[in-house]
């Protein structure tokens, strides 16, 4: 069974950029081959090559690179669209391919040197990168040496660099946490994803044995956090003003919306012919479907806007030189946990409302229930725990200084 798709419904940007609304053209064209591809992508365990081909072909992976090495350098609100776009045709390839487009931002915080280094060959890095501090580092002449293990290395197989953190020993007791960028080749990936659900995304562990790191290559992860790293210096574009977790947050749940907006197209399409087995009836004619796609349409439709809303206000702000205060962007995390569980109780109801067909393994319908079921319980939607930070703010509590906002 395949998916449709409606290529007249691409996400539109107000006040948008050329570049950016014929990538997003570009992307929406893919779809229907994104998801041709999507059982093998699944079965392989890797994104397809034709899949990254594709999106080198259309310049994806230079849409967050800047403009003087050749890259898009689009407004900030284009690259949530990216993710979304991608999840309408496979979850796995949205989420892998999204973080690696994605990841070029963290490059333009490090030293110009390395900027040159990932960038100045072919205009843009295919890098995984991993959030959570792991392994241990110290301080050595011109550099670091680091070791350790990391996991969920997304996209680690079509990757050139990795970004990774660690503790770092700097000398007389002290530590602090850096960011490091490390060649692909150094590292050795453990057959670690053994799992039943975005399974494409080819998110091994990793680990790295006394490597060493020069200089360049590092910065602190408060630096970066706060947009105070060295790099920023030649980089005034407003877009590498965005706090760090809030860009990728935005964007990291734009396949919940692209999978909700595939299975409400495809479920509809499917009531259209289908007929109940044991009471013979149209299910185009059922008044309980009726409302059923009406409340679920207008639930989707409401969460997207609410997305969309925030990510736009947010970079208003930030073209308007506001800095985002700590509790705007828990604000900002609360949200995105928010839409992500919304999207995913759509997707739950959809996949089980047109009957048992939908999880039979070659119907894509329960792939895309499968793998947002999956991510739903990333650590980065963790709903309770973000609707209890921003749940306290509204109530006059102050934020923990630790949290990751």
């Amino acid at each position: 069974m395949s998916l449709s798709i409606n290529t007249t419904s691409w996400p539109k940007i107000r006040n948008g950029a050329p570049q950016g609304d014929a990538l997003l053209r570009a992307l929406i064209e893919l779809v229907p081959d994104l998801r041709e591809r999507a059982a093998e992508a699944e079965s392989s365990g890797r994104i397809p090559d034709e899949t990254i081909d594709d999106l080198k072909a259309v310049g994806a992976f230079r849409a967050v690179v800047p403009a003087r090495y050749n890259g898009l350098e689009l407004p900030y609100p284009y690259i949530p669209q990216i993710f979304r776009i991608l999840g309408r045709g496979c979850s796995s390839t949205a989420w892998a391919m999204g973080f690696l487009i994605y990841h070029n931002f963290q490059f333009a915080h490090f030293p110009l040197e390395a900027q040159d280094e990932v960038w100045g060959s072919k205009g843009y890095t295919m890098a995984p990168g991993q959030v959570m501090p792991s392994g241990k580092a110290e301080k050595v002449e011109g550099g670091y040496r680091v070791s350790g293990r990391w996991g969920y290395a997304t996209g680690i197989q079509h990757g050139d660099w990795m970004l990774i953190s660690s503790p770092t020993d700097i000398g007389a007791g002290e530590i602090e946490m850096r960011r490091f960028y490390v060649p692909v080749e150094s590292f050795t990936v453990l057959d670690t994803w053994n799992v039943v659900a975005m399974k494409a995304t080819g998110s091994h562990d990793v680990t790295l044995e006394n490597e060493f790191i020069p200089e360049h290559r590092s910065i602190l992860v408060s630096d970066m956090r706060e947009m105070r790293a060295e790099g920023l210096k030649h980089n005034p574009n407003p877009i590498w003003r965005m706090p760090m977790l809030s860009f990728m947050v935005l964007g990291s749940v734009g396949p919940f919306i692209g999978a909700a907006e595939a299975l409400l197209e495809t479920v509809t399409n499917v009531m259209q012919i289908k007929v109940g087995a044991y009471s013979g009836d149209k299910q185009q004619g059922l008044m309980s479907q009726h409302v059923r796609i009406a409340r679920l349409s207008m639930d989707l439709d409401a969460t997207i806007r609410l997305w969309e809303g925030h990510t736009e206000e947010l970079w208003q702000d930030i073209t308007n030189n506001i800095t985002p205060t700590r509790e705007r962007r828990a604000e900002i995390r609360a949200v995105t946990a928010h839409v992500a569980r919304s999207c995913y109780e759509i997707i739950d109801e959809l996949s089980r409302c047109v009957g048992s067909r939908s999880f039979y393994s070659d119907n894509p319908i329960q792939r895309f229930h499968r793998d947002m079921s999956s991510l739903s319980t990333h650590a980065l939607f963790e709903y309770d725990h973000l609707a209890n930070l921003y749940g306290a703010l509204r109530l006059g509590i102050d934020l923990p200084q630790n949290a990751m906002v």
